[in-house]
């Protein structure tokens, strides 16, 4: 079976992913922990656990995992800048086999390396349409904002590892559904003033008018399944390697008052800006975006696909739930 290494395991979207590759039956998972506690969560979904305290700082020792155990896909969703390492100790690993492989007079295949990335490097649009072919940086007339602009320079350098790698950059729009983690500083302030009866105003740090792209968490999993199937003949064929995935763009006010429907806040929900916190800019990101090359490239069939508001009773008592585990 393939052997697929993870940074980020045990996060929010690394674990659905995690998952979803044992529950196919055509993977072999190993899971990065940093302590015995995640380790043991890890195990108990088949997955195997390599503990370190800090792969990032000490990338030499756990990408030996690679070698040792003949990885054959590196996925990486823990969104550190400190991936230059990892991506520099698995460039020359992949080196090593395919002088290994020159050596015996074959052509093996190359090591996979799958980044997630993040379709906030577009900077915010709510009106043009963007996908994935187009540019981000300086060539873009708009700016990502400033929690994600390291990913523009680690992005081109993942894309230049492809000589010894085969690579892939996978983009999710805003993420929703399950615990739904990412809302959490966000979402509390309106429960708290709902379960005590408050009537007045909370305030929220995101902005009025953002419209952020947004994917459920089930759908950004099958995605990434889909970037590793078929990242051997997205290399072979040099299709560009980057691939956007979003389902629906709504409105943030829309999501609030959503929100406080379900929780039953009589007060006011005021988004008052994102106030410097670059977090909340990054939330604020509005995208208008489209995931055709996904579909058509990949695969790719997200299943959730009614959006956010619409079931937001579900997407809200699953929030509340997993806030008491």
């Amino acid at each position: 079976m393939t052997k697929i290494l993870i940074f980020g395991a045990t996060g929010y979207i690394g674990k659905q992913i995690a998952n979803l590759l044992v529950q196919s039956g055509q993977y072999t998972v190993y899971g990065v922990a940093r302590d015995e506690a995640k380790a043991q969560k890890l195990a108990q979904q088949e997955i195997i656990p390599v503990i370190s305290e800090d792969p990032f700082a000490n990338p030499e020792a756990v990408v030996s995992i690679v070698r040792n155990r003949h990885i054959d896909v590196v996925l990486d969703v823990a969104t550190s800048p400190d991936t230059h390492k990892i991506l520099t100790e698995l460039s020359r690993i992949g080196a090593e086999r395919l002088e290994s492989y020159k050596r015996r007079g074959i052509q093996g295949p190359k090591l996979g390396f799958v980044y997630c990335s993040g379709t906030w490097v577009h900077g915010s649009s709510s009106t043009d349409l963007v996908n994935d072919l187009d540019p981000v940086g300086p060539l873009a007339s708009r700016p990502p904002p400033a929690l994600v602009a390291w990913r523009l320079e680690l992005e081109d350098a993942i894309l230049q590892a492809s000589d010894s790698l085969d690579v892939m950059i996978v983009r999710p729009s805003l993420v929703y559904g399950r615990e739904g983690a990412i809302w959490s500083s966000f979402f509390t302030p309106v429960l708290e003033a709902a379960k005590s009866g408050f009537e007045g105003s909370v305030e929220i740090l995101l902005e009025e008018d953002s419209k952020p792209g947004l994917v459920h968490v089930d759908d950004v999993a099958s995605g990434f399944v889909k970037a590793i199937e078929k990242l051997p003949w997205v290399a072979g064929a040099r299709i560009y390697p980057v691939f956007n995935l979003v389902t629906s763009q709504e409105s943030m006010r829309g999501i609030f008052d959503a929100l406080a429907g379900c929780w039953g806040f009589k007060g006011k929900i005021e988004l008052k800006g994102h106030g410097g916190n670059r977090f909340a800019e990054g939330m604020s990101t509005s995208f208008r975006g489209s995931s055709a090359r996904a579909q058509q490239i990949l695969g790719w069939q997200p299943t959730r696909t009614n959006g956010y508001v619409s079931d937001m009773d579900i997407f809200a008592a699953a929030w509340v739930a997993q806030k008491s585990v």
